[in-house]
């Protein structure tokens, strides 16, 4: 799967970096604020400071917009896992409407099918785009075969054969939707434009602060440092592969386990 290098890297050395340039801006700004401290009065100095409230205002409402569509990202991922571990499971309870035969070698393939769902390294998204191709090539081989069992093992024409071909569409129609919302994520510019905004409002509190003669070093490292953790909040919620904040596949694997113990499932 690929995306830009943004995406890929640690969520914590982009914060890092961050951390350290803001306090770099800050403490350049504090140093050009005490340079034009004598210069300014007290008309200026309303002026800048509703600049500053303009800045900060501004870096508020780009948080909040971007928080918004990390947050949506994520939980359309959560839902995801559960709709795609509805409708497998769906297809398992399915199988008993088929004949013997085919409903072991139905059950079978359906064990695979899972199987891919399950790989760790897939959902995590550790493996190259080769793999995941491969992956993805796989399983709709296997879709395929399946879909082949039940027109062999069914009337075309019975309820249960058009239930289980719609229960075959529903499954291949969420595994491509998991795919991409896998790889969608905040663009790029935006998140460049939150780093950015960062920057530009600590080197404004850090000028305004020089402008008062008062430095006030404590405040504005606290201040970064809760404006970082946010920021790396709102990146490691739409970085599934990585991070602290990870998407559950506990109803996938649930489902694996119940056709692993499955005896029909064995070859």
């Amino acid at each position: 799967m690929s995306s830009s290098w943004l995406y890929e890297l640690d969520s914590i050395w982009i914060v890092l970096a961050l951390l350290l340039a803001t306090v770099a801006a800050g403490e350049l700004g504090c140093h050009l604020g005490r340079r034009y401290h004598p210069r300014t009065d007290e008309a200026r100095n309303g002026h800048l400071r509703t600049i500053l409230g303009s800045v900060l205002g501004m870096l508020a409402l780009l948080l909040s917009f971007t928080f918004a569509m990390s947050a949506q990202r994520y939980n359309e991922r959560r839902e995801l896992v559960v709709r795609d571990a509805n409708a497998l499971g769906k297809l398992y309870l399915q199988s008993d409407f088929l004949p013997d035969g085919p409903r072991k070698a139905y059950k079978q393939l359906l064990r695979q099918y899972v199987d891919l769902r399950a790989q760790i390294a897939f959902l995590h998204r550790d493996s190259t785009d080769q793999e995941t191709a491969q992956a993805a090539a796989q399983s709709e081989r296997i879709h395929q075969q399946m879909w082949k069992v039940v027109q062999a093992g069914t009337d075309s024409q019975s309820l249960q054969a058009l239930d289980m071909h719609k229960g075959l569409i529903d499954a291949a129609s969420v595994y491509r939707e998991r795919i991409f919302s896998w790889e969608s994520h905040v663009p790029d510019p935006v998140i460049w434009l939150l780093l950015l905004g960062a920057l530009v409002a600590m080197g404004a509190v850090g000028f305004f602060g020089g402008l008062g003669n008062h430095r006030g070093l404590p405040a504005r490292i606290a201040v970064t440092l809760m404006l970082c953790g946010t920021i790396y909040v709102v990146m490691d919620l739409d970085k599934p592969h990585q991070g602290w904040v990870r998407i559950s596949q506990s109803p996938i694997l649930y489902l694996k386990q119940i056709l692993d113990s499955d005896p029909e499932t064995l070859n």
